[in-house]
């Protein structure tokens, strides 16, 4: 509950913060003058009047008198009020100028509280018509007059009260008296007036400067606005005409400000979004965000144009107000990204998502018109070694010149995809016989085998292509892709650099592949996998001095399935990492129960020699078995040197750094393999049995074989001729200097569970265990799968 307080009940104070006192003064002062004029106009013409009134009475000197200070003081007041038009509004003043307000309303009361008095003890109580009126009036213009100054109205009215309360208590009668109360009331009411009036004052003048100082922060505000900000102020009448805009707006345009007005809006715009800009803008109706191209100096520009209509106060339409901004640079980083959406970044080629959109919509038109469409899987044949070799910024432009050369192969409604590394496909919309899709892959095959020049090198590329035309060999997108990329893997499978057409048989190959995929999982853990071990001869001394380890898959008792039949899938799966370590770890825990000097060789694939798991496995294996390193060799073949060759040497050299040997498988069969035995000091060379199988017929052969023994001889490797079958290719070989040998002449591949544990195996014990398999019915077994 509010408690009483006479200050702010009367005086109606108000707190004003005290950067605004100053101001708030002024406003008060500013308002008194402002009444000044009429205020000193009714006093004089009052003074006017009582002296007329009282001519002839008694009190004519002393009215005489008081009409005098009452014009002194209605002269300084003038002044003052004259003064203040003379120069501007007062927006500041100190409390000084209403202390003087409050000295000049004191003095102006006291004089009439003086003559009211005067007035009462002339007319004795008689007649108190005259006195009450002019102290009934006195009171209430000074109420009007002073209320912007409480304290000055106060001390005014308090005079005019005293004076008659003065009066009437000289006269002395109980009549007079009573009215001295009322009159106290009256002048209390009066000052409430005042009070509250000076409330509202007060309140009024600080909302008044709250509004203006959010307008010229607004005003500000906006002025940054229209300077610096990226978007553009405009306004236009009914018809859609400019007749007010920002600075931006015509610096944007590149005309004077001046010039715009009454100019059309639509003039700077331009296409089918300046037909839908004008559409918006005849419906009358707020829009936002409407980027349309606008023909600035010849260039063209985006905008983003946001308006909304104006109304009058009748609701009547007067026009648009909005505004605009360049979006330029985002539509074009817009259309970069509906560009990398779309098309492939290197080549220019639609990337996959947007090519198999496509080979969907052709799919489509396929069930709807029955028109048969090509689909073509290309695959660059060792790309990954021009990469390795030449750097990815070859390999790059490679990629670009296939492109450009597909592009110079296919017609004006082919579509060419990328769809990743060197893998690119075309869909040949217009088929109407088998020979127009055969034609445009052989012209491919034949585009790509063209030589390239790549980083100042002349390099011979090719490329492998598979085919697949709808209906025929497919009604679905999926089943195309899949057919077709069945028969680039036939393409490769044959050769590479050619092309092949899909035919059922790729299908049920490789659903066969899959099967045995899955078959070759569940061989691997539930050990259906075996290692069957061939005798190595050495000739010096005709003793069996190691042996090569070949796994074998026995899927049942009497069906054991060669490696030529499932590692190539276990290349492609990765199968071939966990099988690998099986077949190093078993073959290692074998040559641990033979002889010490007896060694096992352990083959490598390519894929083997890339994973990092390799080396530990071999540590780890050596470990747990505490074998003798220098007891393992392991083979590999060229095809090891010719993808990843940094990383398999670094590999190699580790193994041999552990103590193991080295040798080379197949040697003979590559292109390049006397600079592989210049790349890695090799402890062994095998020759291929390609040149063995001939040695008797073919001098060519013989010569070969010849060069070989001498070129190991003179860089200090040993030399193994594989498949031996006769007496007389021993006999040969021995003569060329062979230093190890190894076929069925000596011994086919034994299991290992019938290796013997102590001593040397010699040929004899290798016979006795051939007949021993014989008799159990797996000879012909061991024969198939050599």
């Amino acid at each position: 509950m509010k408690t009483f307080s006479f200050k702010t009940y009367f005086l109606g104070h108000e707190d004003v913060p005290e950067e605004k006192r100053s101001w708030i003064n002024a406003e008060q002062y500013n308002a008194y003058l402002s009444m000044a004029p009429i205020g000193t106009f009714c006093m004089v013409l009052a003074g006017v009047v009582l002296c007329a009134v009282y001519w002839q009475s008694s009190l004519w000197p002393l009215l005489f008198s008081w009409a005098y200070t009452s014009a002194v003081l209605a002269y300084v007041v003038l002044r003052e009020w004259s003064k203040s038009r003379q120069s501007t509004r007062v927006t500041s003043c100190t409390d000084a100028k209403a202390r003087k307000v409050t000295f000049w309303s004191a003095g102006v009361g006291t004089v009439w509280g003086l003559l009211i008095a005067l007035l009462m003890m002339e007319q004795g109580g008689n007649s108190m018509t005259m006195p009450g009126s002019i102290a009934v009036g006195m009171l209430s213009s000074g109420a009007f007059l002073l209320a912007m100054i409480p304290l000055a109205a106060l001390i005014y009215m308090a005079a005019i009260v005293v004076g008659f309360s003065i009066g009437a208590a000289l006269i002395g009668d109980s009549a007079m008296l009573s009215t001295i109360p009322l009159m106290l009331v009256y002048g209390a009411m009066l000052q409430r007036y005042v009070g509250w009036t000076y409330s509202n004052f007060v309140k009024q003048r600080l909302d008044r400067r709250q509004l203006e100082e959010s307008g010229e922060v607004i005003s500000l505000l906006l002025h940054d606005f229209e300077t610096h900000s990226s978007d553009w102020l405009w306004e236009t009448d009914k018809q859609i005409q400019l007749n007010r805009v920002s600075l931006r707006f015509a610096e944007a345009v590149k005309r004077p400000r001046e010039t715009l007005e009454n100019e059309p809006f639509l003039q700077f715009f331009e296409g089918e979004t300046s037909e839908r800009l004008a559409e918006m803008l005849k419906n009358r109706r707020s829009f936002r965000d409407h980027v349309v191209s606008a023909r600035i100096g010849g260039e063209i520009r985006w905008w983003s144009i946001s308006a909304r209509p104006r109304l009058d106060d009748e609701g009547e339409f007067i026009g648009f107000r909005g505004v605009c901004s360049d979006v330029t640079q985002a539509q074009a980083a817009e259309r970069k990204i509906a560009y990398m959406a779309h098309f492939d970044t290197l080549t220019g080629l639609h990337n996959r998502a947007h090519f198999s959109a496509e080979l969907e919509k052709s799919v489509e038109r396929l069930r709807l018109d029955g028109k048969g469409f090509a689909l073509h899987c290309i695959d660059l044949d060792n790309f990954k070694t021009i990469n390795d070799t030449l750097g990815h910024p070859a390999g790059d432009a490679l990629l670009r010149t296939v492109a450009e050369r597909l592009n110079q192969c296919c017609g004006d409604s082919d579509l060419i995809g990328r769809m990743g590394g060197d893998e690119f496909v075309v869909l040949q919309k217009c088929v109407d016989s088998n020979s127009d899709a055969e034609l445009l892959a052989d012209f491919i095959v034949d585009s790509l085998l063209e030589p390239v020049t790549l980083e100042g090198q002349r390099t011979l590329v090719s490329g492998s292509v598979g085919s697949a035309i709808a209906p025929k060999d497919g009604e679905t997108a999926a089943q195309l892709l899949k057919h077709a990329d069945l028969a680039l893997y036939a393409a490769k499978q044959a050769g590479r650099g050619c092309n092949r057409f899909f035919e059922p048989f790729m299908d049920e190959d490789a659903r066969r592949r899959t099967q045995m995929e899955a078959d070759l999982r569940h061989a691997l853990y539930e050990d259906e996998l075996e290692l069957h071990f061939q005798p190595l001869m050495e000739v010096a001394t005709g003793r069996i001095k190691g042996y090569e380890s070949l796994l074998r898959w026995r899927r049942s008792e009497n069906d054991v399935i060669l490696p030529s039949e499932f590692i190539e899938i276990a290349e492609d799966t990765g199968l071939i990492v966990p099988l690998g370590e099986w077949v190093i770890r078993t073959a290692i825990a074998e040559a641990a129960t033979w002889p010490d000097e007896v060694t096992v060789a352990i083959n490598l694939s390519p894929t083997q020699m890339t994973n990092p798991s390799l080396i530990s496995t071999v540590v780890s294996a050596l470990a747990t078995h505490s074998l003798d390193p220098a007891r393992v060799e392991f083979e590999i073949t060229e095809s090891v040197l010719l993808e990843e060759t940094e990383t398999n040497l670094k590999t190699l050299h580790t193994l041999r750094n552990l103590g193991a040997k080295i040798a080379l498988d197949d040697f003979g069969t590559g292109f390049s393999s006397l600079n592989y035995l210049r790349a890695f000091p090799f402890d062994k060379i095998k020759i291929d049995k390609c040149f063995i199988c001939e040695i008797q017929e073919r001098k060519d052969c013989r010569a070969i074989i010849s060069a070989v023994m001498s070129l190991a001889k003179d860089l200090g490797m040993r030399t193994t001729a594989e498949g031996i079958e006769n007496q007389e290719q021993v006999d040969i070989l021995q003569a060329e200097g062979c230093t190890e040998m190894q076929g069925f002449l000596f011994s086919q591949p034994i299991p290992g569970r019938l290796l013997p544990k102590k001593g040397m195996l010699t040929k004899e014990g290798a016979r006795n265990i051939s007949e021993e398999l014989a008799q159990k019915g797996e000879l012909h077994l061991l024969k198939r799968t050599a």
